[in-house]
């Protein structure tokens, strides 16, 4: 029976959304899985969570796992995500690696996405390393939720996505301390088999987590009434349980009872019987299994009601494609490749994430099924599909499109983003200002930089209405960073403007030093990088743009001591540096004999002796796979060109520099800044036969 006439607090059931950090007091039925995933979070280096989706593997997590750890005296860091939360410009940050930038701020939420910046995954953990009161290093604990994005992305991400993957084995050999768990959906085993087997010590494990049993079920039912004050007893939570486990069909005289629930199917029938009860929670019990279809048929209605409005499908189609493939005479649901051939992408990532539907897969074929089959029968019997779209609030959707613009889905998520500005105008102006950024980054990553930086524009705008300086600082600094490669005096217009708004801001002084380096004011850059590194040695985009500079000047040796404190494999510019900086080094002997070089001033410098001789021909085929290799992805960036046609003369390869050099003065992604072009002249010539 139930006691308690009052409804009591919050309420006992969180629906179809995933439990929070703070929603532990009311997360019941998984303790076994808490003690077995925390032991082997704590003993393994890196442990792999997957499960289907809606069976709760978030919510495990965060509302079982990182209290049960926190409260043992564990370091744990918040949980982590690989897409962007939209809280930067992205222009800001031209050419930082998303998915680790993605990672380091939701770990670091508190601080500005600045200060992670250029950061490798192994250089934020050692900064933000500690020591018990003993001396020894405390373990930490760090969980990187939604992994298989990391796999199904857009293919313009793939070199990013292969650099965030090796930074993670980086981590989890060269720091013991670490204890990193993977949470992802069961769509890709081999990728995540093969990201545990590149570990050193080959410690890393995986663990599945399933739906709720019977007695795990009824406990998710009981408690939660318990800790907002309702008894409930077991008679009354297991008679929904078993509800919820009875299939029914038309040509089965006796419906069949299941063994498991599914968690998202079992919040989802209690929020919705709960929430109309405010002063008889008595009726609870009545309503338990009298109302589980209509509730079931209801909530599919609105969600792919909700999901043609967002996907821009007709709701009558979607609706007919949904009842056929799923609760057709035997509900066995489509294989994923007929679906993707009847469904745009972005529909069946939508159901799937509202619990409608799940991968399966069945003799060897993978394919879309119903997420539970206590669905079947409502859907079958409702005339109401599709139902009422629930409107998402602006916040909703602002999510919702920065998770479309991660998974590809640019046109998505300008859809998502545009129908909050929408919604928005005069009314919530941080919402508003905030779409208008991710309208300028999707734009942005559209290579249409124009339209970027007018959404940029307008968001500053907003942004200076509330009054809110650190906003409008890095807009001001992404506009400053777009306008970089067509007019070098506005860039540094613009960045100093944006210096003034934060002038405490290492990132805009080294985008600004970036700008006059460009302007061709290269004593000015150097000053300005001087005086960041000055302020914090380790800020690594001051190294990485002042080593780079360093080795276009000729200055092999001082170029190197500041390119090998950086990942100069994440860049194509930065490994062209260092590549021309070490053959310098290597065939000249000496800081000055990169040929020839441009002086401080912009004008050239004379060639040192080159040296030849001096180089084996081990090194000199190294040499010219890895400068073919970054020819490759930055086939149009000038200042990439140039450096490889530089590293190619100094081995004596004049024909190849000169066809580089000529490549460098025509391209444009970015182009080559104008005291770098006669060098590229001279070298153009230089490669020409006589007669030519």
């Amino acid at each position: 029976m139930i006691t308690n006439s009052v409804v009591k607090g919050s309420p006992p059931f969180v629906g179809a959304r995933p439990f929070d950090i703070g929603d532990d007091r009311i997360f019941f039925g998984r303790d076994r899985e808490i003690e077995e995933l925390s032991a082997l979070w704590r003993g393994r280096r890196l442990t792999l969570l997957h499960g289907a989706a809606g069976v709760g593997k978030t919510s495990l997590v965060c509302a079982g796992l990182m209290p049960k750890l926190r409260a043992e005296g564990g370091r744990v860091l918040p949980l982590g995500h690989v897409w962007r939360r939209n809280v930067f410009p992205t222009a800001a940050f031209p050419e930082q690696n998303a998915f680790t930038l993605a990672l380091l701020s939701s770990w670091s939420p508190d601080e500005p996405p600045a200060r992670v910046a250029g950061l490798s995954v192994l250089t934020f953990l050692r900064r933000h390393s500690s020591k018990d009161r003993f001396g020894l290093p405390v373990r930490t604990f760090a969980a990187i939720d939604q992994a298989d994005l990391l796999f199904r992305g857009p293919a313009s991400g793939e070199r990013q996505r292969r650099r965030f993957l090796d930074q993670l084995v980086e981590a989890l050999d060269e720091e013991p301390d670490l204890h990193l768990l993977l949470v992802a959906r069961e769509e890709h085993p081999e990728e995540l088999r093969a990201l545990r087997a590149r570990m050193k010590d080959g410690t890393g494990t995986a663990y599945a987590l399933r739906v709720f049993d019977r007695s795990a079920a009824v406990e998710a039912v009981r408690r939660p009434l318990a800790a907002r004050g309702h008894e409930i007893d077991a008679e009354t939570a297991g008679s929904l349980v078993d509800e919820l486990r009875t299939i029914r069909t038309p040509r089965s005289m006796t419906p069949r009872r299941i063994p498991a629930v599914a968690p998202a199917l079992l919040q989802l029938v209690c929020e919705r019987l709960w929430a109309p009860l405010t002063e008889e929670p008595g009726l609870f019990a009545e309503r338990l299994a009298a109302n589980v279809d209509q509730v079931i048929a209801d909530f599919c209605g609105e969600a792919l009601a909700t999901v043609a409005a967002e996907c821009g499908v007709a709701p009558a189609r979607l609706a007919a494609w949904f009842r056929d493939a799923f609760a057709g005479p035997d509900g066995t649901g489509v294989t994923v490749e007929r679906a993707r051939a009847e469904m745009p992408e972005s529909v069946l990532r939508a159901v799937e994430d509202l619990h409608l539907v799940r991968l399966g897969r069945r003799a060897g074929t993978r394919l879309y099924e119903l997420h539970h089959p206590r669905m079947i029968e409502p859907l079958r019997s409702s005339r109401d599909l599709p139902g009422r779209a629930r409107s998402p609030d602006a916040s909703e959707r602002l999510r919702a499109a920065e998770r479309a613009l991660c998974e590809g889905s640019t046109e998505l998520a300008r859809y998502h983003a545009e129908a909050v500005i929408r919604a928005c105008a005069g009314k919530d102006l941080r919402l508003q200002a905030e779409a208008e950024r991710l309208l300028g980054n999707i734009t942005y990553e559209q290579g249409r930089a124009d339209v970027a930086a007018e959404h940029y524009r307008e968001s500053a705008r907003l942004f200076e209405v509330l009054q809110d300086a650190r906003p409008v600082g890095m807009l001001l600094a992404a506009l400053g960073r777009l306008l970089m490669g067509h007019s070098a005096a506005e860039s540094v217009r613009e960045l100093r403007t944006a210096a003034n708004r934060l002038p405490n801001d290492l990132v805009i002084q080294t985008a600004l030093a970036q700008a006059l380096w460009q302007a061709g004011q290269t004593r000015g850059a150097l000053a300005m990088l001087d005086a960041v590194l000055t302020r914090d040695g380790d800020t690594l985009e001051a190294l990485r743009a002042r080593g780079e500079i360093l080795a276009d000047l000729g200055k092999a040796e001082p170029a190197l001591r500041d390119l090998r404190r950086v990942d100069h494999q994440d860049r194509p510019s930065t490994r062209a540096a260092r590549m021309l900086a070490e053959i310098s080094c290597r065939l000249g002997g000496g800081p000055q004999t990169a040929a020839p070089a441009l002086r401080p001033d912009g004008a050239r410098g004379t060639t040192g002796d080159r040296g030849g001789s001096s180089v084996s021909a081990a090194a000199s085929r190294e040499d010219g796979h890895d400068l073919a290799a970054v020819v490759e992805e930055a086939a149009e960036s000038g200042p990439v060109l140039l450096r490889v046609a530089r590293a190619h003369m100094l081995r004596g390869e004049a024909e190849d520099a000169a066809e580089l050099a000529s490549r460098a003065v025509t391209a444009g992604c970015p182009p080559l800044p104008p005291h770098m072009r006669d060098e590229a002249y001279r070298l153009r010539t230089a490669g020409v036969p006589d007669g030519g």
